[in-house]
């Protein structure tokens, strides 16, 4: 076996004559031109006639469109089987016509003895791929939040793990784009959360190696780049790893920067392109992509929202959620809206009405501020909650009104991946697939029962997957 770091969460395993390729993002930006690649991939052309890629999720970081496109005709696609999925049908208006489904805790033979397994785990869709061949067991985490009864699935199943994969800086915009009317109401979440989270899995997993992985992103946009002293670069997840390796000495964590390899002849072969300072390098890259940047700055400025679009979004949510409006009657969130002036839309989720006029409204649970561009594309390609991900909003929250922001917001994410549609919410193929996961069912009611008695608090388990017990 032989694996390469290609980019930011890609990976490329080799075996048996047989290759691999997992999260193939190789273009730049995405997320509206907020995250870049730090550093940019390392790859042959070669890369696109791989036999079988795998994408772990939906996020644009690991399902890129123009990167699909570029593999050959015989590549077949492996997809998580999620209870509800648009993955199949999005491979196939890019043309994709070699696509398997693969179902949770189930194996395909990528080859004699080369094996991919896949482990779906969050409300949201998210994937672990287990890869095996020659004796060697990689457990490619990527952004994955597991639960603790995939945490222990995971640690039985794999006794021996020889490489453990896995994020280790902050991904989303809390809590630096979050402001609050009460400081009390923060989430304690923090870079260093990201850090023990990582810790944690190494000491679940008892890996040989754990290998910082799918965090390799910069900011170059200028609405965000102050966004890079926050993020946490593999040598620093090095430092506070080895700070507490008295834990489990038996695992090493090794950088493996991209373009780095490992193979069951060879051992290790590192890369030069580690990066020391996100800021100093962003910053740099910031000088080398001016034109594209001004570019981009020039077509945003011509953008405009339209209220119908705004209006539209938020009426189908009402219309998934008619069942729920007695959790949301107090929600209510103003967007600051930017176009030719300055006006204020507000979405009442509890009266289900949407209205927008010329100054603040007296009452509020959130105040958001987002680029008209941003917003515009996000609600007509129905992925609002990915401007979280992009961290190009600012939100303020009011005193005692966290926990609402929060709630609304999960519940835009199930809309969006058509997780509040009855139609799929009583088909086979949702009640199948959530039998096959059905100790994390458990584990969800478990969590939502502590939230109720404990507060948010407990949501930090949600947010970083620091598993308990």
């Amino acid at each position: 076996m032989e694996f390469r770091i290609i980019s930011h969460a890609c990976l490329e395993v080799s075996a048996r004559r047989k290759r691999l390729v997992i999260d193939p993002w190789l273009n730049e930006p995405t997320y509206w031109a907020s995250w870049w690649h730090c550093p940019p991939p390392r790859f042959d052309a070669d890369i696109f006639n791989a036999d079988y890629v795998y994408v772990t999720h939906w996020h644009f970081d690991h399902f890129d469109p123009k990167t699909l496109k570029q593999f050959s005709d015989n590549t077949t696609i492996v997809v998580p089987k999620f209870p509800i999925s648009g993955l199949p049908s999005q491979l196939a208006e890019l043309g994709r016509s070699r696509v398997i489904e693969l179902e949770h805790g189930k194996s395909i033979e990528l080859g004699d003895g080369f094996t991919l397994t896949s482990y779906q785990v969050s409300f949201q869709d998210d994937s672990v791929a287990v890869v095996q061949a020659d004796g060697a067991v990689i457990v490619d985490l990527n952004d994955a939040k597991p639960l603790p009864s995939l945490w222990r699935t995971l640690a039985a199943r794999y006794p021996k793990v020889d490489f453990m994969l896995r994020s280790h800086s902050p991904a989303w915009s809390y809590p630096t784009r979050y402001t609050f009317e009460d400081p009390a109401d923060r989430l304690p979440v923090d870079s260093n959360t990201y850090m023990q989270a990582f810790v944690s899995a190494a000491q679940l997993l008892r890996p040989r190696y754990a290998v910082p992985f799918a965090s390799g992103i910069c900011h170059l946009h200028r609405d965000v780049r102050d966004e890079n002293r926050f993020m946490v670069t593999a040598p620093q997840m090095k430092a506070y790893f080895e700070a507490r390796v008295h834990r489990f000495p038996e695992t090493t964590l090794v950088v493996m920067p991209v373009g780095s390899r490992w193979s069951s002849e060879s051992g290790f072969e590192l890369s030069d392109t580690v990066v020391n300072d996100v800021v100093a390098y962003a910053e740099a890259r910031a000088v080398a992509e001016s034109v594209r940047l001004e570019k981009i700055y020039r077509s945003e400025e011509t953008k405009q929202l339209a209220f119908e679009d705004f209006a539209r979004y938020f009426n189908r949510f009402f219309r998934a959620t008619r069942w729920l409006r007695p959790l949301l009657k107090h929600a209510r969130w103003v967007f600051t809206i930017d176009n030719q002036q300055r006006e204020f839309w507000c979405v009442d989720f509890g009266r289900q009405t949407i209205e927008r006029g010329s100054e603040m409204p007296h009452i509020w649970d959130s105040v958001i501020t987002v680029s008209p561009a941003v917003l515009s594309a996000a609600l007509r390609n129905n992925v609002f909650t990915n401007i979280d991900i992009s961290k190009r909003w600012r939100v303020h929250i009011n005193k005692n009104s966290a926990m609402r922001h929060f709630v609304v917001t999960n519940l835009l994410l199930l809309y969006e991946a058509d997780y509040l549609s009855l139609r799929h919410l009583l088909s086979w193929r949702f009640v199948t697939g959530y039998l096959r996961r059905l100790p994390e069912a458990l584990d969800y009611v478990r969590m939502a029962v502590k939230t109720a008695r404990e507060g948010k608090e407990s949501l930090v388990t949600t947010v970083t997957s620091i598993a308990e017990g």
